[in-house]
This record gives C-alpha cells, structure tokens and sequence, in this order.
C-alpha cells in the first residue's frame, strides 16, 4: 500500500472518530451527579443542549482484532456548537480537519493537499452528529455498565447495524468524558483519551476558518471519504 492510499484510509476512519468524540464529549460534559444517571436518555439530551464549546488534548491508539497496536497518535481539537470543529493530529505526522459554514476541509501540509467537500452530503453518516442535532436515541441504544479504573461507563450500540461502528465505549469521570472506545465491524478498536479538557469558554474563531496555502492542490469532492 503507497503513503498516499495509507493516509486515505486513515483519512477515512479519522473522520467517524471525530464526530464519534465530539458527539460524545458534548453529551456527557456534565457534572458526574448527572452523568452517573446518564442510562436516561431524556437527561443526556438535556446535558446535550448546555454544551456550547469544548477545547481538549488527545491520545489515540488504534488495535486490531487480535489487540495488536497498529497506530499511535496525539492531537488537539476544538469544537463550538452548531457545526464548528477543528480537529488537529500532531503525531505521527501533522493533519488537520476543519469544519464550518457547511464544508469539512482535510489539510495535510507535508503532502501539500487539500480537500473540501460539503457537510451537508453527510446524512446519515457518522459525521452528521456533529451538524444533524440528532437525538441520542434516534442514533443509539444506551445502556449503563459498572463502574471501573475509576470511571462510570456506558455503551452505545448503533440503532443502524449496517454502519461502521459495532459499539461505542464511553468512560465519564466528575469532569466530563475521559476515555472513548469505539469498536469497528471487523473488531478493531480505536481508544481516544482526554486531557486538558475545556468546557464552555472562549475559543479563537480563527481555528474554524482554513484558506489553502500557495501551492496547496485543492480537491473537490462531493462527500467526504467513505468509511472502510
């Protein structure tokens, strides 16, 4: 496989990870007496609505079906409600993924590309939680596990079997979400943990805005890379 078609495919699954976290940072950003009753649905959405902006370090690893670690990475994001996310991986290599005004921009400066494609063409896809303001149980089954490492923990199975995603693993402490683990169709699992995290303060515009560089190819699609 080139570097070009291996970071499409990473490309790819970056995409559902992010709307994945910043769905489930923004639903379970809450005070741990609330989120500790979080199995109600109807309080999730309401928990839901106080979220305006999150800002928050990352860790994510990525194992396959037999635990084997297959990538390691490190970033920042930012997300402000409706629609607005910036999504930046510093390790291994540098590639960052812009949301606003209806467009999701993938910039990888190293290979001096660009692509936009409309937000809009992602109904249905994992990436229109962020826009869609679709409720929780239109999404998901959610049910309450037992605590454990010092966090309370929920698991989220797709209402839409055929998707990417088998379940979704969510660890909350007093703060908000701390950890995510999402387990693909073919049992590989991607775990995402938090640090750092910002709740509903002030965030640089600027972060959602993305204008291409000289010298930057620019790629128009008409939907953002399918999931794999």
């Amino acid at each position: 496989m080139t570097r070009d078609s291996t970071r499409r495919t990473v490309i790819q699954r970056i995409l559902t990870g992010i709307a994945m976290a910043a769905f489930f940072v923004g639903v379970f950003a809450a005070p741990a007496a609330a989120a500790s009753k979080a199995d109600d649905v109807d309080a999730l959405l309401e928990q839901l609505a106080r979220i305006e902006t999150l800002a928050a370090d990352f860790t994510q690893e990525r194992r396959d079906a037999q635990g084997r670690v297959k990538r390691e990475s490190t970033g920042t994001f930012v997300l402000r409600r409706p629609g607005q996310f910036f999504w930046r991986y510093e390790t291994p290599y540098v590639q960052e993924l812009i949301a606003n005004d209806d467009k999701l921009w993938v910039y990888e400066p190293d290979l001096r590309q660009a692509s936009r494609s409309p937000l809009s063409a992602t109904e249905g896809a994992p990436i229109a939680i962020l826009t869609g303001q679709r409720p929780v149980d239109e999404v998901f089954r959610v049910r309450h596990l037992e605590s454990e490492g010092g966090l309370n923990w929920f698991a989220l199975r797709p209402l839409d079997e055929q998707g990417d995603f088998r379940e979704v693993l969510l660890g909350v402490d007093e703060q908000g979400i701390r950890e995510m683990r999402f387990i693909d169709q073919l049992d590989q699992t991607t775990r995402v943990s938090f640090e750092s995290r910002r709740f509903n303060q002030s965030v640089d515009e600027s972060a959602f805005e993305f204008e291409a560089p000289d010298g930057v190819d620019v790629v128009e699609a008409r939907e953002p890379p399918a999931i794999q």
